[in-house]
């Protein structure tokens, strides 16, 4: 795992350099930079497949220079493959000579997590895994052309380049910006699956997705899916790093990590994470019988409000754009612990509720889109125009009889009624459609469960939870692994008939598989989606006032609405929405 950046036409070097060095902490291990006329590039490594120096990049070979931000975890199958003499052990190497093999295709050839930069012959080509893991950022300011793995390496080139407060509404939307674009108009994000093309100031971009309206209508078995999930965690386990994974008692990361030891020669190190002075959210309890069962060598962390105002300051001050998940901050703070503790590589459950459909709402979409069938249905789309309820079914409700798209994500926070009473600007209805446009535009129909999980891979899941997992481990040296979001995995669960993959019960089919690695009782619990008292703190702490401070300067938002969420907050309700308010009024306060 890296920091990559480059520059494509005239530059200072010295500024060059500082810009790279801004991208230090993704990569701590070694240092190295490729520079001639009107051509920068530049890398920060954190080593963790062939730490010896030769593999360090910019990595030269035949010509072509490479930076790679990544791993590929199939790289040894691909030397095979390819053939030929390799100078290295390094997955770099292989990745570069797989491109001169397959050009802009390679990614059906990769298995991995990875953003990479090729210069060959005067062209610049951009790679960026399926799913998002790895971040590419880019700009075309005049005839300069610049890359980077995070926004800030890029404006440390372009400081004129400024957030855009028309860019509000797809983060209180989505929780974050949505590829391609940033809360930065002049800054672009290369899609998940996305190639980028540049010669001589022409930019050429194509996008593949994996994931895809099928007709197939078979299934599959526990054994197919048992040795799919193991090959997944086996390639993740390679590593001349010290590796963990993080166990939170649920049945993702659990699984995940039992399956892991299994393949492990020595007990795996486990991390959770509790809250002072608040059981009620705490999971540690979970976690240990996982860990008792499966023989980890765990450890648990506590956070209390110190650590959590101490930490949310960290955070935000590190972020290049608000992201509204309020778990990247205890994520922050054990991640802090987990880097003191020695580990390079860290497992996650990421991406199965996404894939295996955990998630209720799911179920309750597919039962509401029935309605879209009633006959008489045009005094019911009067009557929800007309009688306004901020609750999100009343917003559902009005979708269907208004033949809209109904689910736009779980990741979906402010409906569009919602963010025109919030804001003090028109906020026009299915206005929040506009950010997923491209992604409605490249499926073509926006009903049924294939929808539900496609969309939820795009923007939950990449531009909220890997976004998340990304910056928050990297700014710690660490580097996250994903075993779920395996691009043959994905494939082969995307070609299995839509209903029969949804069920009838939320991870039907994962479950299957995991009663043959965990307790019952982890299997067979209520699912409880992850919370931990951040209302309680922002409320004890006074931290909320910051929202007042910013709306004085920049009149963003209507006082009643944000009166109304904040005494909403104190009895359980609209929560996360306040939480998004606080901490961009705290972003747009340090930023």
């Amino acid at each position: 795992m890296c920091g990559i950046f480059g520059i494509i036409g005239s530059y200072h070097k010295e500024e060059a350099k500082r810009a790279l060095k801004t991208l230090a902490h993704r990569g701590p291990d070694a240092y190295g930079l490729f520079a001639k006329e009107d051509l920068f590039l530049g890398h920060y490594r954190l080593s963790i497949i062939d730490p010896h120096p030769t593999a360090n990049q910019p990595m030269q070979i035949d010509g072509a220079v490479i930076v790679m931000n990544g791993e590929i975890y199939n790289y040894r199958d691909l030397q095979r493959e390819l053939g030929g003499t390799f100078h290295t052990q390094s997955d770099t190497e292989v990745a570069l000579r797989a491109f001169q093999r397959w050009s802009q295709t390679v990614p059906t050839h990769l298995r991995g997590m990875y953003a990479m930069a090729i210069w060959e012959k005067g062209v610049l080509h951009l790679l960026r895994d399926p799913f998002g893991k790895k971040p590419l950022y880019y700009a075309q300011v005049g005839e300069t052309f610049i890359f980077a793995s995070e926004i800030r390496a890029i404006r440390a080139i372009f400081p004129q380049i400024r957030w855009s407060r028309d860019r509000i509404t797809s983060y209180l939307s989505y929780q974050s910006s949505i590829s391609p674009h940033t809360f930065y108009p002049e800054i672009m994000q290369l899609e998940p699956g996305g190639y980028l093309r540049y010669e001589k100031g022409h930019v050429e971009i194509v996008t593949h997705d994996v994931m895809g309206v099928t007709s197939e209508s078979g299934t599959m078995d526990d054994d197919t899916l048992d040795h799919l999930l193991h090959e997944s965690i086996r390639y993740r386990l390679v590593s001349d790093a010290p590796l963990g994974a993080l166990l939170s008692g649920g049945v993702d990361s659990s699984l995940v990590a039992a399956m892991a030891q299994k393949m492990y020669n020595q007990p795996l190190p486990t991390f959770t994470i509790g809250y002072k002075g608040f059981e009620k959210y705490d999971e540690r309890k979970y976690a240990q019988i996982v860990a008792d069962h499966i023989g980890s060598d765990h450890h648990t962390f506590e956070m209390g409000m110190e650590d959590f105002l101490e930490t949310a300051d960290a955070l935000i001050e590190h972020l290049d754009e608000p992201l509204a998940d309020p778990a990247a901050i205890p994520l922050w703070f054990l991640s802090r612990q987990i880097q003191s503790q020695g580990i390079k590589v860290l497992l996650s459950g990421d991406g199965a509720d996404e894939l295996f459909f955990g998630y209720r709402p799911y179920y309750e979409m597919a039962d509401i889109e029935k309605a879209r069938d009633l006959k008489y249905k045009n005094w019911l789309r009067n009557y929800f125009r007309s009688h306004y309820s901020p609750n999100r079914e009343w917003e559902w409700y009005k979708r269907i009889f208004d033949d809209s798209v109904l689910f736009r994500s779980s990741a979906e926070l402010f409906t569009d009624l919602q963010q025109n009473r919030l804001l003090k600007q028109n906020v026009k209805d299915d206005h929040s459609l506009t950010w997923i446009a491209h992604y409605i535009d490249r499926f073509g129909q926006t009903v049924g469960p294939q929808w539900y999980s496609f969309i939820d891979i795009k923007v939950q899941l990449g531009e909220v939870f890997l976004k998340k997992l990304d910056r928050v481990t990297m700014a710690h040296g660490i580097e996250a692994r994903s075993p779920f979001m395996d691009r043959v995995l994905v494939e082969r669960l995307f070609g299995c008939e839509p209903m029969w993959r949804m069920g009838e019960k939320p991870k039907w089919l994962l479950k299957r598989v995991a009663k043959r690695y965990l307790p019952v009782e982890i299997i067979e619990r209520k699912k409880k989606g992850f919370s931990y008292p951040f209302m309680e703190w922002l409320h004890a702490s006074g931290e909320l006032d910051v929202i007042e401070r910013i709306n004085a300067r920049y009149k963003l938002f209507d006082t009643e609405a944000v009166r109304f969420m904040i005494e909403k907050s104190k009895k359980g309700r609209f929560k996360h929405h306040l939480y998004a308010v606080w901490l961009l009024c705290k972003w747009i306060e340090k930023h």
